[in-house]
Order: structure tokens, then C-alpha cells, then sequence
């Protein structure tokens, strides 16, 4: 067995370098868990209130934390080492999407309710344009999902 000059045992550095990387993951995984937790309580007092708006600002809250939540699955995946999947993140890209599908609607019809009339077109098509992009990113993740899922059922039918 031949002696290392620099004379460090890369076993013991590869282990400690584990060691800290969960030790991060779990910070992390507990900073998402408080930001989730915080993000309700302060949407909390919107809810005392009976307006659209104070309903908008509660959705919006709690897709956010539905978001963050989703954010967490990856982490405790790799703390229990167990192998990466993009399921999470196409969540969070269908909840972020939908949120703002709703928001978009949300803020265009109080604009014109407290304008008093019909949007025109030269405002409406932005809008229209923006949930429509919305919708398509919707469905391409949908689809990827639903190939993410027959692959997985094609892989356990391989293995068995």
C-alpha cells in the first residue's frame, strides 16, 4: 500500500464533507418548514375579513406555502437517501402556474370593477395572453407528469 505524500485520509474528509452537506439539507429543510409556517400565520388576519380581496391574499398565501411544501420533498428525499425525482418540481410549476392563473384573473376584474366599465382590447389581450401562457405551461407539465408516470409503471413492469 503505497503512502499518501499530502498524508490525509480522503475516507475520513469524504465522510465529514457527507456529514456537513445533510447537516445544510437539514437547515435548509427546516428554514422552508418555519417560512411555510410564518407565511399562514401572517395570512392569518385575512381571513377575519369577509372581502375579495382578503380572500385573494389567503389563496395566494396558501398555494405559496403549498409551493414551499413542495420545495421540501426533494430534501428530506436526499436525507433519507433516496434516489431524485422531478415530480416535485412539476408541482410546483402546475401550483405556481395556477396561482398565477388565478391572481392574473383576480387583479384584471378589480381593475375593471373599480373602473366601472368593460375592458378594452387593448388592455384585455395582455391578460388574456398571460393566462393563456399560463394554461399551456399547465398542460406540457401535465403531460410530463403523466409520461413521468407511465415510465415509472413501464420500469416496475421490467422489474417484475
Amino acid at each position: 500500500m503505497e503512502q499518501k505524500p499530502y498524508g490525509l485520509n480522503v475516507k475520513q474528509l469524504r465522510t465529514l464533507l457527507i456529514v456537513g452537506d445533510d447537516i445544510v439539507h437539514f437547515l435548509v429543510a427546516l428554514t422552508l418548514l418555519v417560512c411555510a409556517g410564518m407565511v399562514l400565520v401572517l395570512s392569518l388576519p385575512n381571513l377575519l375579513h369577509l372581502e375579495i380581496s382578503s380572500i385573494l391574499h389567503v389563496l395566494n398565501d396558501v398555494l405559496l406555502v403549498l409551493i414551499i411544501m413542495e420545495l421540501l420533498w426533494p430534501i428530506v428525499r436526499f436525507l433519507q437517501r433516496k434516489s431524485f425525482i422531478l415530480n416535485p418540481f412539476i408541482y410546483i410549476g402546475i401550483i405556481s402556474s395556477v396561482r398565477r392563473l388565478l391572481l392574473i384573473e383576480a387583479e384584471h376584474t378589480m381593475i375593471i370593477r373599480s373602473c366601472n366599465h368593460a375592458g378594452q382590447w387593448e388592455t384585455t389581450w395582455p391578460v388574456l395572453a398571460e393566462m393563456g401562457a399560463n394554461v399551456v405551461i399547465i398542460l406540457v407539465l401535465a403531460i410530463a407528469l403523466r409520461i413521468l408516470a407511465a415510465g415509472k409503471n413501464d420500469q416496475a413492469r421490467m422489474d417484475d
